[in-house]
Formats: structure tokens, sequence, C-alpha cells
């Protein structure tokens, strides 16, 4: 598997039409067999894509939020539901949060956790994010 960051613009029934966060080429992707019919994805959303698939695949998804309360745990508000929810820091990926901060965020099997902060769109860290999601992808896949 070869993943890259994506964000969506439009999606079908079986995939969607994204943008490469790196090299900003746009291109189609079909839904996983993980993702079809059980994950909904909307534009606007950050995905993963397995490039050594053809066409390539939609694997993961997050979330955009908002930062509304910052103490020893995050509150955040999902763009989407408008319902606060506590979501966890990631030790591996150290970031710096502000109140109204957006931030990607996705459930790895536990809590929700935030992966990044958004700036113009896209991941601060791209890389940062793909080597800590790679191996929680390559073992749901696995199963």
């Amino acid at each position: 598997m070869n993943f890259e960051l994506a964000i969506v613009f439009a999606c079908n029934k079986t995939g969607c039409r994204v943008r490469l966060v790196e090299g900003n080429s746009t291109i189609e992707a079909m839904y996983s067999s993980l993702v079809q019919d059980r994950i909904k994805i909307q534009p606007q959303q950050l995905v993963a894509i397995d490039t050594d698939t053809n066409p390539p695949e939609i694997v993961w998804r997050w979330l955009r939020a908002a930062v509304i309360e910052h103490s020893p745990d995050v509150i955040v508000v999902d763009d989407m539901q408008g319902h606060p929810a506590k979501v966890s820091l990631v030790p591996d990926l150290p970031l710096t949060l502000e109140i109204d901060d957006e931030v990607w965020v996705c459930s790895t099997g536990r809590d929700y956790e935030i992966h990044d902060i958004i700036l113009n769109g896209k991941p601060t860290h791209p890389n940062r994010m793909l080597e800590y999601i790679t191996p929680i992808i390559e073992e749901i896949y696995r199963q």
C-alpha cells in the first residue's frame, strides 16, 4: 500500500474526485471495500488514497472540526454535526492548539483523535500524519 493525502471535491456512489495534497493534481478515486457503503465521504474532507491500486482507492477519512475549548482534554465541534465532542491529542503528533483552530479528526478504532491543524484547507504536517496513520490503516486492512 502506498498512501497519499487528498482533499475531496465531489463524490458519487462509487468514489470521489480529489485533489492530492502533494502536487495538487486532481484524480478520481474509488471507495475501498471497507469504505464503500460504510463511511460517508463528503466534499472538503481529507482522505488517504492508496495509489498502488488501479484505480486509486480511498482507504481512510478525516473530519473537519474546530477547537472550542482547550484544557487537559480538547473539545471540538464537528462542522457537520454541530455537537461538542471530546477528542484526544496524539503524543506522537505534537500540536499547539488554539481556540477556533480548524483540525483534522478521525477515529483509529479507539476514541477520536486530532491528527493535524488545517491551514488553507490542507494539513500542516501531511508527512507526519501519514507516518502515524499508515501502520494503523495497514493493520485494519490486513484484518
